[in-house]
């Protein structure tokens, strides 16, 4: 049996401000540290044999504090989804400088390539492809990755057997812990799990 811990990286400051960040580089805030290391509390004792990382800075030094002295792989297919224009902005600022396709980005999201961005389906594959790759290459493992709310977002949704339209639909909060076990069939045990963030234990 492969299990993965899945997790996404701290606060940020845009993150805070309820910004898109996608593909920008942004580095957590302190609270996120704080986050990363209150999560590094909940999986003490925890056996992991490989670390993952997306390679943006949040999620590198969040993976750095969860797992101390771990050597981490930055991976460049589980960043986040680049957002284009719309990178930068509040969401509420998106909203209004592109109100219809932000709506169908919100309700259709397969049918939608933000201006300048990532499409939509080509993230999906990306982030797809690469977690069956990291899944080939340690069976019987417990394997962590530390990425982002879209890449978690498919991830989870495959587990689930859902399809991409219910991306939307699953919440992944900062420093939240999913636990999914493969053996074969896809088991998901912890779904956006922040009760460490309160002082509870795994």
């Amino acid at each position: 049996m492969t299990t993965l811990y899945l997790m996404r990286h701290g606060e940020t400051e845009q993150g805070r401000a309820r910004k898109y960040c996608g593909s920008l580089d942004v580095p957590l805030n302190d609270e996120g540290k704080r986050q990363a290391q209150m999560l590094s509390s909940r999986l003490d004792g925890v056996k992991i044999d490989a670390v993952f990382a997306s390679d943006l800075t949040r999620a590198v030094q969040t993976a750095s504090i969860v797992f101390k002295g771990a050597v981490v792989e930055k991976k460049p297919c589980f960043r986040e989804m680049d957002f284009g224009a719309c990178e930068g902005l509040s969401y509420e600022e998106a909203r209004l400088a592109y109100p219809d396709m932000y709506e169908a980005w919100i309700h259709t999201p397969l049918e939608v390539t933000l201006p300048g961005g990532e499409a939509f389906t080509a993230f999906c594959a990306r982030v797809t492809n690469g977690f069956q790759d990291l899944l080939a290459q340690y069976p019987g493992k417990n394997i962590a990755l530390v990425s982002h709310g879209g890449p978690i977002r498919v991830i989870v949704c495959a587990a689930l057997k859902r399809g991409l339209s219910d991306f939307w639909s699953i919440q992944q909060d900062n420093a939240a812990l999913n636990v999914i076990e493969y053996d074969p069939v896809a088991k998901v045990i912890l779904l956006n799990d922040t009760a460490h963030l309160k002082g509870s234990d795994l």
